[in-house]
């Protein structure tokens, strides 16, 4: 490996320090991954987002996962039964949908469902309400 510094190049096995070296490679990662991990501006006017409301009428506590497409999920909470909780989401997005897995089951208890869902569609300036409910 040879590193260029002006019109020389500099040798990795000519280089008396390794820490030097070590160094110049760790702030040419730094920058690089800054870079890829950073915000872009994408052009256009800012995403509005749109306000989820999802209530529990299940027996049992929930974990809540958000989805907007069908195959992958992420979670956004928990909820005791008879309690609601408050999301936003871009509205560009669509269609969201929310799905309720009951804790106890996490955990090796046997429930009456394994999990409950709702979608719906998202509408600029208009709040989504799902309610889960078993049965």
């Amino acid at each position: 490996m040879s590193v260029f510094i002006g019109r020389r190049s500099v040798s990795a096995l000519r280089v008396r320090s390794g820490g030097a070296l070590l160094g110049l490679v760790s702030v040419a990662g730094a920058v690089l991954s800054s870079c890829a991990t950073g915000p872009h501006f994408r052009g256009g006017a800012p995403q509005r987002s749109c306000a989820i409301v999802v209530y529990n009428q299940t027996p049992h506590a929930l974990e809540i996962r958000v989805s907007v497409r069908r195959l992958s999920m992420m979670p956004i909470g928990a909820l005791n039964p008879g309690e609601l909780l408050n999301y936003s989401l871009p509205c560009a997005r669509g269609v969201v949908w929310i799905s309720g897995i009951p804790i106890p089951s996490q955990v090796g208890a046997r429930v009456s469902f394994r999990l409950v869902e709702g979608g719906a569609e998202l509408v600029e300036g208009e709040r989504v309400e799902i309610a889960l409910h078993w049965p």
